[in-house]
């Protein structure tokens, strides 16, 4: 996808929903994790079964997630979290929803 021209006010405004796409991102993440803690508590994985999980997920799940948002363009920072589910189109403001349509389709798209 080209990179497309944003005015100052829309890049800001893709930073934030980036911003909220990330955080839900990691929840969801966490809650998965959440359960190992859960498992740890009743006996069914041990502390150092625990320990690994955190470390696979600190190492693997965060970095990957972080790594998305860090690095990718803004638009596709929004897109992505759009056809994922983390961010609903009511949320994006029409201008740049029409702008992001094509791109929230490629990530939607499985051919």
């Amino acid at each position: 996808m080209e990179n497309m021209k944003f005015t100052k006010s829309q890049k800001k405004k893709l930073r934030e929903l980036a911003g909220i796409a990330n955080k839900r991102e990691l929840d969801r993440e966490m809650e998965k994790l959440y359960q190992h803690f859960e498992n740890w508590r009743s006996g069914k994985v041990s502390c150092f079964e625990l320990i690994d999980l955190i470390h696979t997920f600190h190492q693997g799940t965060s970095r990957e997630i972080w790594k998305i948002y860090a690095y990718s363009d803004p638009d596709t920072a929004v897109s992505r979290p759009v056809a994922l589910g983390l961010l609903k189109k009511e949320e994006i403001p029409k201008d740049l929803l029409d702008i992001l349509d094509s791109k929230i389709g490629f990530f939607t798209d499985p051919d």
